[in-house]
């Protein structure tokens, strides 16, 4: 390499993971923001805990998120060390800005945006991974078969609780959706990959989290019930239980989130020459991303954990502990699968799923509408930033 090549490559290299500290810093809220709420640890305390667990992530699930980060969204013969330093300050951009004013943003999905604005300006539509027709029409299927189940088994309901038919047949048809996707990849098989996978779970992973936390919560609620005598010693409990489930909570995030900046320096690496496309991930990537991500989540996030702890809903320490484990369970889940979902997303949909099973009205959905349209406009502003970035120091530089 050549001198410019080598200080492209290092600053790459440092943005990939100046990235994941920013990531660390909005993401910080998904996995404390619960436990700080109800006081079952300090900020301080709460902090330091899931940085440790945080850290672990990246070495006890896979790496597969890396691969798709890496490999999966833009063609990698494009790739080099000015494109994916340019996408690369798009999403961190975008992050930042959404962290000063305290929401809950996607960074993966930032970081998606970022490689595709710059793949978009360097190759054009030919050199991004569209989903096949295949795999789109699949898609509709299993969506389509879940829906419509979903309608049918809600109407029955209805009927038998004589409840509103209409509402019931809408609901259920929603999360029959939802379910049908990883239903269909635990029984068939069947990948959601690349942009696809990406794109569809931020529809996806909020729904998912809500229905697994409501469901959790209610079942809980039912269990607590016979125990209502004594609701301090109760309280107590589930304090002690928080800590482990936002532990677990923060584990999956570092698994799953962590893998964004691995991926990327991965692609600096190929991309450069110093590495082979099919070679393995080096440990010192994984070691430097995770401790990123680590050093994040240490810095704070006091708006976003504040929007999230309680902007949304008031929290009890029993939602508190079934919001983390319910979101620890979605992510790890999807990170064994290789998709890069937001945790923020995940977390962000506990925490309403549990705040519901009080009833519609005890969830702030002014703070959430807030939330889902920042989700919603994530990916084309951080690739607008990129795309126009690139665009103009093409023609400023000649690349």
């Amino acid at each position: 390499m050549d001198i410019l090549s080598t200080v492209l490559v290092i600053a790459g290299i440092f943005i990939a993971l100046a990235f994941n500290f920013s990531n660390g810093r909005n993401d910080a809220a998904n996995t404390i923001a619960t436990v700080v709420a109800t006081h079952a640890l300090s900020p301080r305390k709460a902090i330091i805990i899931a940085s440790i667990c945080c850290f672990a992530g990246p070495f006890v699930f896979s790496t597969a998120v890396a691969k798709t980060i890496g490999k999966g969204i833009v063609n990698p013969e494009i790739f080099t060390p000015v494109l994916l330093f340019i996408g690369l300050c798009g999403a961190v951009l975008w992050v930042n800005i959404c962290s000063n004013y305290g929401i809950p943003v996607s960074s993966s999905h930032s970081l998606v945006g970022g490689l595709l604005g710059a793949g978009l300006a360097a190759g054009g539509f030919a050199y991004i991974y569209w989903p096949t027709a295949d795999m789109f029409f699949g898609m509709v299927k299993i969506l389509a078969i879940g829906l419509v189940a979903g309608a049918v088994l809600g109407t029955v309901l209805a009927l038998i609780f004589k409840d509103k038919v209409k509402t019931f047949c809408i609901l259920g048809g929603v999360v029959g959706a939802v379910l049908s996707v990883p239903i269909a990849m635990i029984t068939v098989g069947f990948k959601f990959s690349g942009l696809l996978a990406i794109i569809l779970f931020i529809c996806v992973s909020p729904i998912l989290g809500l229905i697994v936390s409501f469901l959790f919560t209610s079942i809980l609620t039912r269990i607590l019930a016979r125990f209502s005598k004594h609701p301090t010693k109760l309280n107590k409990w589930f304090q002690r239980a928080q800590v482990l489930g936002s532990g677990f909570q923060a584990m999956s995030l570092g698994g799953n989130d962590a893998q964004n900046a691995m991926g990327i320096i991965f692609a600096i690496l190929v991309s450069a020459g110093v590495l082979g496309a099919d070679a393995e991930l080096p440990l010192w990537v994984i070691l430097t991303s995770a401790l990123a991500i680590t050093l994040g989540i240490l810095s704070g996030g006091w708006k976003v954990i504040k929007k999230l702890g309680s902007g949304i809903t008031r929290i009890m320490p029993y939602q508190g502990f079934s919001a983390a484990v319910s979101g620890g369970a979605v992510l790890s889940f999807m990170t064994m699968f290789g998709v890069p979902v937001s945790t923020t997303h995940c977390a962000a949909g506990t925490v309403m799923g549990t705040g519901v099973t009080r009833g519609v009205g005890a969830v702030n959905w002014r703070n959430v509408r807030q939330m889902v349209t920042a989700w919603i406009i994530t990916i084309p502003c951080a690739g607008a930033v990129s795309f126009i970035a690139y665009m103009v120091l093409s023609l400023i530089f000649g690349f």
